[in-house]
């Protein structure tokens, strides 16, 4: 089976951030999801580029101009653009765009094809869900609030093999790479959390955290821009607003654990 080979990795802790290289180069994404903070942050230049080049091909072509860069597409959002990007739907990589996408994770050992692995569809489009995001500065309405990407689908009763789990992927292009806005709890992957519901303004049921006051125990995933992070999915997470203008994308990978 083919595993996974990044030149390095850093990992959340619990004292902080601290880097680390491993000795082995060959994790799984399953693997990065398991560890005793539930997340791990690799190097991933290769993806990031490909990522970016699909993003800003998107864009300009629902945008019907060109933005062939990624401060091009920042000055269109920050503006003019962002209302046509506002909800999801509008954010949702083309499937037109998703071969290139599947070749680079095959390429960089996210994926084994081999395995049965695959990208999640789980907005029942009947294609891979994977989207970009936009935050815009100082503008806390525009992320999310604190959940477990778990919640979503024992909500809605999303289909998933039994015999996979799930791995969540999340790629910053342009961020304050001094002040990440992916906002993380360690270890919370090794419990449950209250959560209750919502329907918003789109009809949509969402889950909303209902258990104890974590804000002082949060800590940005300390990821820069050409490396992804990689997390389990009963990971509470949520984003921040800065002062920069932040551009992500994120998926989530059905994983095939070790026999």
């Amino acid at each position: 089976m083919k595993s996974m080979r990044f030149s390095g990795w850093r990992r959340g802790s619990r004292m902080g951030s601290e880097d680390r290289m491993l000795e082995s180069k060959a994790m799984r994404p399953l693997d990065l999801a398991s560890n005793a903070d539930g997340f791990s942050v690799v190097d991933a230049p290769d993806l990031r580029k490909v990522v970016q080049e699909l993003v800003l091909e998107h864009l300009s072509d629902a945008a019907g101009k060109s933005l062939p860069t990624i401060s091009a597409a920042a000055a269109y959002l920050s503006g003019e653009g962002y209302p046509n990007f506002r909800e999801k739907a509008a954010r949702m990589l083309p499937a037109y765009l998703f071969g290139a996408l599947q070749r680079a994770l095959q390429e960089e050992g996210f994926l084994d094809p081999l395995a049965g692995e695959f990208v999640t569809g789980e907005e029942g489009r009947g294609e891979p869900d994977v989207y970009w995001r936009v935050v815009r500065p100082d503008s806390p309405s525009d992320v999310g609030s604190i959940h477990a990407d778990k919640w979503f689908w024992d909500l809605l009763g999303f289909d998933f093999p039994a015999d996979m789990q799930r791995v969540k992927v999340w790629l910053p292009l342009l961020q304050d790479d001094d002040n990440p806005s992916l906002m993380v709890l360690p270890g919370s992957h090794l419990r449950d959390f209250r959560y209750t519901s919502f329907v918003n303004h789109l009809g949509h049921r969402k889950p909303q955290y209902a258990d104890e006051d974590i804000t002082d125990r949060l800590i940005p995933a300390p990821v820069r821009t050409g490396q992804a992070v990689v997390f389990n999915d009963r990971l509470l997470h949520g984003g921040r607003s800065t002062g920069v203008l932040r551009i992500s994308l994120e998926f989530t990978l059905a994983c095939r654990p070790r026999v």
